[in-house]
């Protein structure tokens, strides 16, 4: 049996069209060694695959008036066969599966939010959640959203307020990338051709991961917390985690950071900035930390206010991932 003649048999099998016979031949050509191959398939996939397939066996083995009696061994045949069948169907498939938005939107079970005006707009969820969506960006979500579960589908840039619910977690799907937080705020950018999506966190802490075919129980993902970024590169199925281009400052309380210091050690400025910023600073060389440095840092940017403190050590930056590494031979 080609595989097309199979295809052919299983969609009349599936419209009860049939006879006995073709049923046991479905049974016969899955025992045919040739045809016990490994399919690249998550469990969850298979699942889905084998649930539908054992629905449908449950209605032909009840037909009105009771008159097929079919085995129980052989009966698992058909359903195993059917799996692997419809497997492949799926492993075959040159288009990848419909996004759940799409199907949302096409069955008119969610709801739809664009935005054409040229100033973002702000959406508020029935959680209590704020969105503000940026020109020509689109948020999708269930009808029910917020009475099992909170989930959005979002398709350009947003920036994301989260209320707090440690009971429902967020989780937003913007093509294959996932970002889940239990109440913060952040941005996600997704470039026009869906090949990069950049999560940004502005206070909280975000968790970050691609969906995969074949991820079971790991997935390729990040945890970020505030002015860091996670761009994923859709073409790659990279995440790269990162700082963000301008950092704010992120403390908390009344008391405020005085970025005034007075023959001040360089450690203590870097920890100063790490209490404001929430980055991690790593000086490479031991010599550079009891360097004296004496300098009004308000009113800058962070990235600033580190250049004009490691020059006047004679040091420099560089960052990897998302640390700032300090590398200098000592003080001038």
């Amino acid at each position: 049996m080609t595989q097309q003649e199979f295809n052919q048999l299983l969609k009349r099998y599936l419209e009860g069209k049939t006879t006995e016979q073709e049923d046991r031949l479905l049974a016969e050509w899955y025992e045919t060694p040739a045809n016990q191959v490994e399919l690249s398939l998550s469990e969850a996939q298979k699942v889905g695959i084998e649930k539908r397939m054992w629905r449908s066996l449950q209605t032909r083995i009840r037909p009105a008036g009771g008159r097929r009696t079919i085995q129980l061994a052989w009966l698992s045949g058909i359903a195993a066969c059917l799996v692997l069948g419809f497997a492949w169907l799926y492993s075959q498939s040159d288009t990848e599966p419909e996004p759940r938005v799409a199907t949302l939107v096409r069955e008119q079970t969610g709801i739809e939010v664009k935005n054409t005006n040229p100033s973002e707009q702000e959406v508020t969820l029935p959680d209590g959640t704020t969105v503000l969506l940026a020109q020509n960006s689109s948020l999708v979500y269930e009808k029910t959203f917020n009475q099992a579960r909170r989930e959005v589908y979002l398709t350009g840039e947003a920036f994301f307020n989260v209320k707090r619910n440690v009971a429902k977690p967020f989780v937003v799907h913007t093509g294959e990338l996932d970002t889940e937080v239990l109440g913060t705020s952040f941005r996600i950018r997704q470039n026009e051709k869906g090949k990069t999506t950049e999560v940004s966190v502005r206070t909280g802490k975000v968790s970050v991961y691609a969906r995969g075919k074949n991820q079971q129980r790991e997935r390729n993902g990040v945890i970020i917390t505030p002015n860091q970024r996670a761009v994923y590169d859709a073409s790659t199925h990279t995440i790269t985690p990162g700082i963000v281009e301008k950092p704010v400052a992120v403390q908390s309380g009344e008391k405020k950071t005085a970025l005034v210091f007075r023959e001040a050690s360089f450690e203590k400025v870097l920890a100063e900035l790490t209490r404001l910023y929430g980055i991690e600073f790593v000086i490479s060389n031991p010599t550079v930390k009891d360097c004296r440095i004496t300098a009004d840092l308000n009113g800058l940017s962070m990235f600033t206010q580190l250049e004009l403190v490691c020059k006047s050590v004679d040091a420099t930056y560089e960052k990897r991932g998302t640390v700032v590494f300090i590398n200098g031979d000592g003080c001038p």
